[in-house]
């Protein structure tokens, strides 16, 4: 039986000091078909060190994340961006969308998937 690589994992914590585990992929892997947090970041001096570019959420990463019109995510590729991190989270959406934002207010990222105006009601 072959062996599976490990994966590289990455935590972040947001404002509220939650902690958030994320799964590190390739911009050109295939993404599960879960729910949770994306970030997508660009690594920098070594391979612990990460620019993260964009923080969203999403019902299915596999769709999201593989849309052609999404224009965050070409924007944060433009910019850099070479990983994805993903945080499975099968909680509902107002909820993953929360816990999206209070990550976004701990590491403020250039780039959100989500309205400007969402943003500065949770701020």
């Amino acid at each position: 039986m072959p062996s599976r690589s490990r994966r590289e994992t990455e935590t972040y914590r947001g404002a509220s000091g939650a902690y958030y585990g994320f799964t590190i992929y390739s911009l050109d892997e295939g993404l599960p078909r879960a729910a949770g947090i994306y970030a997508l970041g660009a690594r920098i001096i070594g391979p612990e060190r990460w620019r993260i570019l964009l923080i969203g959420e999403t019902a299915n990463f596999a769709d999201q994340l593989a849309a052609p019109d999404c224009s965050s995510i070409t924007e944060a590729r433009r910019r850099g961006a070479t990983h994805i991190f993903l945080y499975v989270s099968p909680i509902a959406t107002i909820r993953r969308r929360e816990a999206s934002h209070d990550l976004w207010r701990s590491i403020r990222s250039p780039l959100v998937a989500w309205d400007h105006e969402d943003i500065v009601r949770r701020a």
